[in-house]
């Protein structure tokens, strides 16, 4: 253990901080789209409202609480890990439990003459900002933030390890509400789910979560047993991931782990680097979201059925898995512009796939493929890259300013899928508009060099 974090009382080793962090992340699943389909069929009864309706109150309440991201990051900023992870786990505890009211309140806005169609709307929309904020949102953002400060030396190895649990446990959310749901209905499975999160992880926030000083330094060596075993075990990829590179050609990269200055948000919007990494993230977001959301329909108009069609999303997690860990790892030892090239390549791909998919199994494959290699590179163009590029003084605002993008395209995926239907009676329309878009960033990447270094650039 480093003398810096002897001098610091009362913090725990940061493998434990590494895995209650991480734990942040997992229990935002009620404010994530995995943990909130669960509960959409209850609340289309319960709320008297039509599929397209509580959709689009979802749309306005995820749309809203991006917006909120950027100014929530730079109060992260000023008040730390600690203090607003208790804060945000807390609300979204609050927000749960106020969403069990939500039909209660709809019954006296109908005695008040208010219109049904409306005041359910308004209701919903403002609990889903709730939940999507402090879940989706802030919780992500503090666990994620804090790993990524403390693990200053191995930020692709903890990336590989959070990219490769966290969406696991993402895929277990929707058998597990939906049990708790049977069992105690809507109310009480969200009146469970909250008491986890607040008393109950609240209290763990408020005494464990902590970010390091600001005279902070990793660990030398790699055998650390701070570090955690799992991470240990990770870091021998490390090596292999820089014998592949040296045989596709690609120069280890010379970027530090911190640059020399912290750069902010004002200045940071101001390099080619920061708005490439944002935007293929934000697109990637997008895509994959809308085909989600209209999977089958997307399938049927190239004459595929509804099994085929949802099959999709079991082996592009598969490879999603496997690759992630290989990405995040080789990005502690790789110029990172090159994941982004990776990721526009994957979602050109992606788009190509669809449009292609009434010719047989090749196409299929190719879907699957790069889905899951695009969804695989978000660990480190969503992650990896601020810290490595802006530092760690802004970091809550950067992340917080980059996960409103990333949210906002989430939210308007579906509408331009269903646009495309609209306006021109095929969703392949959407391929056709964004591959060249994706070339595009494509070429940028190349020179999405880091700002630090733009005397010697990778």
């Amino acid at each position: 253990m480093s003398s810096s974090i002897r001098s610091t009382p009362r913090v725990l080793p940061r493998s434990l901080l590494f895995v209650l962090g991480m734990l942040a992340i997992v229990l935002s699943t009620p404010g994530q789209t995995a943990g909130v389909s669960a509960f959409t069929g209850p609340l289309i009864e319960a709320m008297s409202m039509s599929r397209a309706q509580l959709s689009l109150a979802y749309l306005i309440g995820t749309i809203a609480s991006a917006v909120m991201l950027t100014p929530a990051g730079k109060v992260y900023d000023r008040l730390g890990s600690r203090v607003t992870g208790t804060g945000v786990t807390a609300a979204l505890a609050l927000s749960l439990v106020g969403l069990t009211q939500a039909p209660r309140v709809l019954g006296l806005l109908d005695l008040a003459g208010v219109p049904s169609a409306a005041s359910a709307l308004i209701i919903m929309s403002l609990g889903f900002f709730l939940i999507r904020f402090f879940g989706q949102g802030m919780m992500p953002l503090v666990g994620r933030t804090m790993i990524l400060k403390w693990f200053d030396d191995k930020r692709g190895t903890v990336s590989a390890v959070l990219g490769s649990v966290v969406p696991l446990a993402f895929a277990l959310a929707p058998p597990v509400f939906n049990g708790l749901i049977s069992n105690y209905g809507m109310t009480g499975a969200w009146l469970l789910i909250a008491a986890v999160l607040a008393p109950g992880f609240a209290l763990i926030v408020a005494f464990t979560f902590r970010d390091p000083p600001a005279n902070y330094q990793p660990p030398v060596a790699d055998s650390d047993k701070a570090t955690g075993w799992v991470v240990k075990q990770a870091l021998g990829w490390r090596s292999v991931a820089a014998r592949v590179g040296r045989r596709m050609g690609l120069r280890p990269s010379k970027e530090p782990m911190r640059p020399e200055r912290d750069i902010n948000l004002a200045e940071a919007r101001r390099s080619l680097a920061f708005w490439v990494f944002l935007l293929v993230v934000t697109l990637g977001s997008g895509l994959i979201t809308g085909l989600t959301f209209h999977v089958v329909a997307v399938f049927a108009e190239a004459g595929i059925g509804a099994t085929a069609a949802l099959a999709v999303f079991f082996p592009a997690s598969l490879i999603s898995v496997l690759v992630t860990p290989i990405a995040s790892i080789a990005s502690d030892r790789l110029p990172l512009k090159y994941f982004a090239m990776m990721h526009a390549a994957a979602l050109a791909l992606f788009l190509i796939a669809i449009p292609l998919l009434s010719f047989g199994a090749a196409a299929y494959v190719l879907l699957v493929v790069s889905k899951g290699i695009a969804t695989s590179m978000f660990a480190v163009n969503h992650t990896v890259v601020w810290p490595r590029f802006f530092g760690l003084e802004h970091l809550g605002s950067i992340s917080g300013y980059s996960a409103a993008w990333f949210v906002a395209g989430s939210a308007l995926g579906p509408y331009l899928y269903s646009l495309s239907v609209q306006l021109t009676g095929s969703f392949w329309s959407v391929s056709y508009a964004f591959v060249p878009v994706c070339l595009v960033l494509l070429v940028l990447a190349t020179r999405a060099n880091n700002p630090n270094l733009r005397k010697t650039p990778n």
